[in-house]
């Protein structure tokens, strides 16, 4: 990790100013996001379980006789 970071100085010294300042919110940004990281809202299931409530039956099932008629 020394190298990386010897590595990213050097590259930095030879940035102009508002390169550096690009570079410098960058970082602002990733730490803050380590510091604040956003929650995982995994909604896919809610997105079936809304296109299936039409759906009359059950779902099993139909999975279950689609598979035995391919036996």
């Amino acid at each position: 990790m020394t190298k990386l970071k010897e590595q990213a100085m050097n590259d930095l010294n030879e940035l102009n100013s508002i390169e550096v300042a690009k570079v410098y919110e960058l970082i602002q940004f990733i730490k803050c996001r380590k510091q604040h990281p956003q929650p995982l809202h995994n909604t896919a299931y809610l997105k079936v379980r809304e296109a299936l409530q039409t759906c009359s039956g059950s779902l099993s099932d139909d999975v279950y006789h689609d598979r035995e008629e391919r036996l």
